[in-house]
């Protein structure tokens, strides 16, 4: 995994697939020891499940171990469209089966209290852990539920593949002057090319989102060949169902986002109001990854993971 700054965690090999090392980076404070282990966030980054965003792990990440006493873990999942939804949640699913694995403990030193686990993450990052935390599109995966954690906190997440954000053509998007040509992007747009689970922030993997949204094609790249349809990952939908037992969640999101329409998040919030269920909603003015400048401290996010990991 690529390490935009100049924390260094512990880098440990979690799956092997596809001939690929699937790797997590594990930040552990100076704090944390055997007899008083501390809790996990574990996030996912962003992306669009198509690419890795350069400086993924923003600053406030970076020193949330040592400012809020935890353990930050950050895992890799194979990108689509080279590893379809399929493959994405399972990999989602390993990372989340490691951490209460021997072979986690003894990497850590036994400092990790895995019973208190918060999933997390930014954009794509935030709709895994939502799918994750709830269990919402395992099924129809083919994979088994993942085993309960202590909360879920969705940063400005996706959470719907129906939503006519991800359908109707922006030529160019809105936040861009010039349109995409396909063939800046054609080799990852083959399903066939070699697997991965890593982009350069500044390679051109990196105008693929973007790109998605130019053409409107994010459920092709996930789904095309699965048979899996689309509803099974709509994460308000589900949840009405009735089906799921949704810990206590918290979501923020800036409602100026022009690279995920911000009222996926509101669909979220007003299904769990209606289950009666634990929310917590943030909502300001602000675009996408506003978290990544300073000014933004994230104390109601990092509030929240106190709370539901209280020992």
């Amino acid at each position: 995994m690529l390490h935009p700054f100049s924390v260094k965690p512990i880098e440990i090999i979690f799956k092997q697939v596809d001939g690929l090392d699937i790797v997590m980076d594990v930040y552990l404070p100076a704090t944390a020891t055997k007899g008083n282990p501390v809790p996990v966030l574990l996030w996912w980054h962003g992306g669009g499940l198509l690419q890795v965003i350069i400086m993924s792990v923003v600053p406030h990440m970076l020193a949330a171990p040592e400012k809020h006493n935890l353990c930050l873990v950050s895992p890799d999942y194979r990108l689509a469209p080279q590893t379809r939804m399929p493959g994405i949640l399972s990999d989602a699913k390993a990372a989340m089966d490691f951490l209460h694995s021997p072979a986690f403990q003894a990497e850590t030193g036994g400092r990790v209290d895995v019973s208190r686990i918060v999933l997390t993450g930014s954009s794509a990052g935030g709709w895994l852990s939502l799918l994750a935390g709830t269990g919402v599109g395992f099924e129809a995966c083919g994979l088994d539920i993942p085993r309960p954690v202590c909360g879920i906190a969705a940063l400005y997440p996706i959470t719907d593949l129906q939503d006519d954000f991800w359908k109707v053509k922006q030529r160019p998007v809105s936040y861009m002057d010039r349109i995409i040509e396909k063939s800046e992007v054609a080799e990852f747009l083959d399903p066939k090319a070699p697997k991965t689970s890593e982009s350069r922030g500044d390679g051109m993997r990196a105008m693929f989102y973007h790109y998605m949204i130019q053409e409107g094609i994010l459920s092709g790249l996930l789904l095309d060949g699965t048979g899996i349809p689309e509803d099974a990952f709509s994460v308000a939908q589900s949840l009405k169902s009735g089906k799921f037992s949704p810990p206590p969640i918290y979501i923020i999101t800036g409602n100026q986002d022009g690279k995920v329409a911000h009222r996926q998040s509101l669909d979220v919030v007003a299904a769990l109001k209606e289950l009666g269920a634990g929310v917590d909603y943030h909502e300001i003015v602000a675009d996408h990854s506003f978290d990544k400048e300073p000014i933004y401290r994230m104390e109601s996010y990092y509030a929240f993971f106190g709370r539901v990991c209280k020992a």
